[in-house]
């Protein structure tokens, strides 16, 4: 006798939107499995790449501001990010200083003006670095070294945001291959029995 068994089973749309989720989940309900591990394989690299990426980071910004706290006597205790950019570029605080002055001489040219002159004392007071926050590096190699300390952090942290943008791109490929070439209908023939599912 033969048997005909309609199966109601995932749909492209559920299944795609599981793929969104979780990347390869819905080829992976749908029965492609191999396409669903590759997914799956992928996305676990991305995000072990972002943690590490971002832990390495952490770790040099932590080592860069330590040498600099030893060898340029920085303040350690100051969270503003630009205060630990400066250093890259400037020997001691007060060459970033005399800049931050040439800044407001711009900014505030009139002299004649006591209010213009009121500004623009306040704009050097607001933006130069003085008593705690002074350093000065011991010598140019040490700065440079410094530099190029950060310059390893900022790299690793783009590294981090393009994981990101990877881990959006698998989901959408994912998405994508799942909705358009998922398995809509199968057909499967045993003895006396044919089954067939349907995929809506």
């Amino acid at each position: 006798m033969l048997f005909l068994t309609i199966l109601f089973s995932i749909t492209p749309a559920k299944a795609a939107f599981s793929s969104f989720v979780i990347p390869g989940s819905g080829d992976y309900l749908q029965g492609d499995k191999t396409r669903g591990i590759c997914f799956m394989v992928a996305e676990a690299a991305i995000w072990f790449t972002y943690f590490d990426s971002k832990a390495e980071k952490d770790k040099h910004d932590r080592i860069s501001r330590n040498f600099a706290a030893f060898y340029a006597s920085c303040n350690l205790n100051n969270g503003n990010e630009d205060y630990f950019s400066a250093m890259e570029d400037f020997l001691t605080n007060l060459d970033y200083n005399e800049t931050v002055k040439e800044q407001a001489r711009r900014l505030y040219p009139d002299t004649s003006d006591i209010g213009v002159l009121q500004a623009r004392r306040q704009y050097i007071e607001a933006n130069s670095y003085t008593g705690p926050d002074a350093w000065n590096w011991r010598s140019r190699e040490l700065g440079d070294n410094y530099r190029d300390m950060r310059k390893d952090m900022r790299r690793l942290n783009q590294r981090a945001t393009n994981m990101i943008g990877l881990a959006l791109a698998n989901r959408a490929a994912s998405f994508l291959t799942t909705y358009f070439f998922g398995k809509r209908v199968s057909l499967e023939i045993r003895d006396n029995e044919v089954e067939m599912g349907f995929h809506f």
